[in-house]
């Protein structure tokens, strides 16, 4: 057996490089926690301003009564279903890159948010999730005074 010197920085170095090859492993508070459970999920924008953290789904050709949101121990579950409305005739298609079924979505939101004020808008087959910040994580201006 070959007795080999141990580096710290050698073990460093694979370590760092194994955390970077795995994306989820970096991943934030709010990003998904269902991807290997679906087949397909719709994409999703996660920004905030000031006063509200903003969770857009990109959903079009998606029937309303087909959509779920939830919220529950401050995580928002989005759920739902694209049906293919013409399965029994797939002869004349050349290409169907259109992806169907059900979708789950989950997101941890962060403390500083208020899920029990949140609200939902549709628009253009863009679901946009307004999540309102509680009031004293909202940044207030301090006037500084000169003596």
């Amino acid at each position: 057996m070959m007795l080999v010197k141990w580096d710290p920085f050698t073990e460093m170095e694979k370590s760092l490089s194994e955390l970077f090859r795995r994306p989820w492993a970096l991943r934030p508070v709010w990003d998904d926690r269902n991807v290997e459970a679906v087949t397909w999920k719709p994409a999703v924008n996660v920004y905030e301003d000031k006063d509200n953290l903003y969770i857009e789904a990109q959903l079009p050709g998606i029937d309303l009564k087909d959509v779920h949101v939830s919220v529950s121990d401050h995580t928002l579950q989005l759920r739902g279903e694209r049906k293919l409305e013409h399965e029994e005739n797939r002869d004349g298609y050349h290409v169907m890159e259109a992806q169907y079924g059900s979708f789950a979505r989950s997101f941890t939101l962060p403390s500083y948010v208020d899920p029990d004020k949140a609200k939902a808008t549709y628009d253009r087959g863009v679901l946009t999730i307004t999540i309102p910040k509680q009031e004293q994580a909202r940044a207030r201006i301090i006037q500084i005074e000169a003596k």
